[in-house]
């Protein structure tokens, strides 16, 4: 069992650039050096787990600060691999500043048979920052025949704005209480992906359309938008028939949030 934590802080200097302040970090849980984002003032850091897979048992935390105008784009090297029957937790907490923007886009969560994971994510948002989302998940190691044989993947997101709850959203796949496999869940297709895009200032009902759009282009996968009750941005689903739709799917629903929310397009981050 490990109990791993990271906490990050991440400041905007006199020259635009964003810079990491802090760094404090406890094994499994490590990251890359701040690597810059072609052509922009962006710090991309890529978080790493040293064991290799998530096991059960783990309790992960996660804290990320942005301060005022400071733009983060945090991702992983691979796959996340959950393993064990026992219950694992990674809770993650994160604040974004005045004009701060956020994209968290990691590579996909593969369960193993067995697996029994939690995953919650708490991000506080000031008024005038931004931030997109994305959580993709794979039915298991499906080359192996461990289609939905995990035990329990839970995924859970609450968002507030100026302390007030703008967004609160959970998925939970449990095979022995509903085969996620029927009509009506993620049927035959398995891989399932969520992208949210939150921000005030964006208008929702065309960023809907414009990621709308980019799924509808997507071979292999098919899914929708809609903006938020709340008026705070839009959240996206689908689904995919395999990894390399879903990857797809989901660079192609970031690369429209991104062209609408930031006027740049998403950049293909090295793996």
């Amino acid at each position: 069992m490990n109990e791993g934590h990271l906490s990050l802080h991440l400041v905007r200097d006199c020259g635009g650039r964003t810079r990491l302040a802090r760094r404090r970090q406890c094994y499994p849980l490590t990251t890359t050096a701040v690597l810059p984002l072609a052509e922009e003032d962006t710090a991309l850091i890529y978080v790493q787990n040293a064991a290799g897979s998530v096991f059960g048992g783990d309790r992960l935390s996660v804290d990320i600060r942005l301060d005022e105008g400071a733009e983060l784009c945090l991702s992983t090297p691979a796959a996340t691999r959950l393993q064990g029957d026992v219950l694992s937790v990674q809770t993650t907490r994160i604040s974004v500043a005045r004009n701060g923007f956020l994209e968290s886009v990691p590579d996909m969560i593969i369960p193993h048979a067995g697996a029994c994971h939690h995953q919650i994510t708490r991000l506080a948002m000031e008024r005038d920052a931004s931030a997109i989302l994305l959580d993709s998940m794979a039915p298991g190691r499906v080359a192996r025949g461990e289609r939905h044989d995990y035990a329990l993947v839970l995924l859970r997101l609450v968002v507030t704005c100026e302390g007030r709850d703008i967004l609160i959203d959970g998925a939970r796949f449990c095979p022995a209480e509903a085969d996620p496999a029927l009509a009506g869940a993620l049927g035959e297709e398995g891989y399932v992906g969520t992208l949210f895009a939150l921000s005030a200032q964006v208008d929702s009902v065309a960023l809907a359309a414009d990621i709308a759009a980019s799924l509808d282009g997507t071979q292999g996968a098919f899914g929708g938008a809609a903006p938020l009750a709340s008026g705070y941005g839009v959240v996206a689903r689908f689904l995919a028939a395999d990894a390399p739709a879903l990857r797809a799917a989901s660079h192609r629903a970031w690369d429209a949030a991104r062209r609408r929310m930031r006027n740049r397009p998403a950049p293909v981050l090295r793996k």
